[in-house]
């Protein structure tokens, strides 16, 4: 017996075309403070993940395909957070924004994003722009997510993201040091 596997055997799921699309945030979800190895050297940083859905291309179903991208939370003016931001809402933050900026109100604003390929033929978005035009009505439900709320008991939205970014919560310092005080053991 043999099994073969070739390129052509990927499963063939739909993707958003490279470009630029029209889309609306769906998505921000506090990550919490995660490792970060860069050039040989550890960092905690705090991390979001914004999700967009793009109504103009569907699944197999008919829902909005979506994509997503993380954050290290940061101000800094060559940040990608803050580049993309400040390129979506078209305007830079004020010193008062830069005081207290809550992430949620980007939940529902629709913008533009331009998607590329990346080397490994994954795709990523690129930049954001503001979008003036309307696009169609939300399908996917808002998620806003923070570690905070998740600690207080508040489980509901966790329990609704994807399993995949629950494992890279779950692997925050706020939630890891957490269990280690409780003693519990996550197993």
């Amino acid at each position: 017996m043999s099994l073969v596997m070739s390129e052509d055997s990927k499963p063939k799921y739909p993707t958003i075309p490279l470009g630029v699309q029209k889309a609306r945030c769906i998505s921000v979800l506090d990550l919490g403070t995660q490792e970060n190895n860069w050039q040989g050297e550890t960092k905690w940083v705090r991390q979001v993940l914004f999700e967009w859905e793009v109504p103009e291309h569907t699944n197999n179903d008919n829902e909005p395909l979506t994509i997503s991208k993380f954050y290290n939370v940061s101000f800094y003016e060559k940040s990608n957070l803050s580049k993309d931001l400040t390129s979506w809402r078209g305007k830079p933050f004020s010193a008062q924004e830069k005081k207290q900026f809550n992430l949620g109100d980007m939940l529902g604003e629709t913008c533009q994003i331009q998607i590329m390929e990346k080397d490994n033929g994954k795709q990523q978005i690129v930049s954001i722009m503001p979008l003036k035009d309307d696009i169609n009505q939300q399908y996917h439900k808002s998620k806003l997510f923070s570690i905070e709320d998740y600690q207080k008991g508040n489980k509901e939205v966790f329990n609704q993201i994807r399993e995949g970014i629950r494992n890279i919560i779950l692997r925050s310092s706020e939630l890891t040091k957490e269990e280690e005080n409780s003693g519990n053991v996550p197993f």
